[in-house]
Parts: C-alpha cells; sequence; structure tokens
C-alpha cells in the first residue's frame, strides 16, 4: 500500500512539473528576452541583432534586450547561453563561426547536437579585403605577391580554427601561398586591424566591410559566393579567381537544449513575422546581408550538414 501511494505521489508531482511547464508556455513571454550577441560591437552579428530586436515587442509582446558576450572566438557567449535556464527568455545569436565549425574541428563550443533551433535569419557573403595602398589591386595578384614574399602576408581572422580561419587555410591549400594569421574578436575588431595596418588582409562579411568599402577605405579582391553581390558588382567571386570556395556568415537564433517545444514554436513564430517585417528587412539590406529564412525544422538539417562538412574539410587540411 505504501509502494502504491508514493507511486502515485510522484505521478502526481511529475503531472503537477508538467502543468506548470507547459502553463509557462501558454504564458510566454511575460517578461523581455535577452539575446547574446558572442562577438563584439560593429560585426555583422551586432548589426543584424540591432535590426531584429528592433520590432521584438510588436510581435511578441515584450523586447528583446541585446547583450555583448564576446570571447574565446564566440564560445564565451554561446556557453552562456547553453547553461542558461531553459525558459526561452536567453537566447543565442548563432553563426557558423562559433556554432559549426569551432565545434566541428577542436570540439569546443556548442555545435546542432548542443542547443535548439529556432530560426535562420540571413547570410552575409564574405568578401576578401585589403588596403587601397597594398602592392596588388586584384586577387590575383595578392597571391603572386604572396608567392613572392613568402610569410610576409598578414591575415586577420575571427578566431583559430573558426570559420575565417578554416576558409583562410582553404585559399592557402588552394593557391600554395604561406601567410601569418592573427586572431581577432570579431568581424569589428579585424575591420580595424585591418583599417589600421595591422593585417594586410581580411575576410569579413560585406555587411561589416560596406561603409569603409563605400568610403574607400578598404578595397575588395574577392567575394566567397555562389554570385557577385549586386551592390559590389566590379568585385569577382571566388570561383572567377580560381578558388571555389563559398563562404556565407549566417546568424540564426538558438536556444538552450531541454526549452520546452511550445515555447520554441512560439518564438520560431514571431521570428518568421520580425524577418519580413519591412524596418527589418530595410535594415539587413542596408547592411548588404541576405535575408535567407529558414524555420527550425529546415535550419536545424542544415545545420547539422554544414557541420559534417566542416569537420570533413578540417580532417583533410589537419592530414596534409
Amino acid at each position: 500500500m505504501k509502494t502504491t501511494l508514493n507511486v502515485a505521489a510522484a505521478a502526481v508531482v511529475l503531472f503537477a512539473g508538467t502543468a506548470t511547464a507547459q502553463d509557462n508556455a501558454v504564458d510566454f513571454p511575460t517578461k523581455p528576452i535577452t539575446l547574446i550577441i558572442p562577438s563584439g560591437a560593429g560585426g555583422s552579428h551586432d548589426l543584424t541583432s540591432r535590426a531584429f530586436t528592433t520590432v521584438a515587442n510588436q510581435y511578441l509582446g515584450q523586447p528583446m534586450i541585446v547583450e555583448l558576450h564576446p570571447g574565446g572566438g564566440g564560445t564565451v557567449g554561446s556557453t552562456v547561453v547553453a547553461n542558461a535556464e531553459p525558459d526561452g527568455y536567453t537566447l543565442l545569436l548563432g553563426g557558423n563561426n562559433w556554432n559549426t565549425t569551432l565545434p566541428a574541428v577542436e570540439g569546443r563550443g556548442y555545435g546542432p547536437d548542443d542547443m535548439m533551433a529556432v530560426c535562420r535569419i540571413n547570410y552575409s557573403p564574405v568578401v576578401v579585403s585589403t588596403l587601397p595602398d597594398a602592392p596588388y589591386d586584384t586577387f590575383e595578384e595578392m597571391i603572386a605577391w604572396a608567392k613572392e614574399h613568402p610569410g610576409e602576408l598578414v591575415f586577420g581572422t575571427t578566431g583559430p580554427w573558426g570559420q575565417a580561419d578554416l576558409t583562410w587555410k582553404q585559399i592557402m591549400q588552394i593557391t600554395g601561398i604561406e601567410s601569418k594569421v592573427v586572431p581577432f574578436d570579431g568581424g569589428g575588431a579585424s575591420t580595424v586591424a585591418l583599417l589600421g595596418g595591422h593585417v594586410n588582409v581580411a575576410t569579413n562579411p560585406t555587411g561589416t566591410f560596406q561603409t569603409q568599402i563605400d568610403a574607400g577605405a578598404i578595397q575588395p579582391l574577392a567575394i566567397l559566393d555562389s554570385e557577385r553581390d549586386p551592390d559590389l558588382p566590379d568585385v569577382p567571386t571566388g570561383r572567377e579567381v580560381g578558388v571555389d570556395v563559398v563562404y556565407q556568415s549566417w546568424r540564426a537564433v538558438l536556444a538552450p537544449n531541454g526549452t520546452p517545444q511550445p515555447i520554441i514554436d512560439k518564438l520560431e513564430a514571431a521570428c518568421e513575422k520580425m524577418v519580413q517585417d519591412k524596418t527589418v528587412v530595410s535594415m539587413i539590406e542596408k547592411y548588404g546581408d541576405v535575408i535567407q529564412y529558414m524555420g527550425a525544422d529546415e535550419f536545424e538539417e542544415f545545420w547539422h550538414d554544414e557541420y559534417a562538412s566542416h569537420k570533413a574539410l578540417a580532417e583533410s587540411l589537419q592530414s596534409r
């Protein structure tokens, strides 16, 4: 009899806990939501977050508050969210640098098995750029110069074995050049380093470089996308200059594992409306980014596929 009562009591507690979680999901959100950006100010993720969160209150009934947590190639901010209460109130603006490449290559950070997908917002075509006074005017001339001056070309990356670093290693392998690689915490910091002449070349999303390109302070050499950018029509693709590499820097909303599905569903539905909002569209396109929304299921499949391909690429580069 005592065992039966204990089992019944446990069932009541379990039911009560489930009911409470469901009730919380129904009421969600009842307070502001924090969106963690795991990179520095002025980078493409920071710019996207400013646009995206502008209309959050309209579609969620609560504001989204942006917090910057740079460091560790994006793993610091990712850790904050991964360890947060899975209640939907602490989210990550994820990216392939810290949520695909680092977990796949180094086993650090949080990949598709470690966090829950809410949606993908957009991506930036990535451009290889230098300074106007560089001793080369084209991508091909840069490669020729690097071969004539082994090890003198300095590349600014956003972290060791991150997406930019992996892409540059791939370019080095294809072209046969040698270069130094200097890591920075985010695209904003690497842009500052390029402008200050501390590095000779950097790869960054077009949105990060666009203002400086328009002002003539940075010279684009190639865009690592499947086609030319309408905002940079004279800049050739990597394929056109002999480097068949595509590097698209995406941004996605991610939640801690264990977040109740009804909360994920609510966030996903609101995010889709937010991405379609005219204000958000205008701001994101102004940054030179491409809106390419994916819902939770579609993005999760994409994310797993990318993880597998990055892991395979890194293993092939490390084995050489």
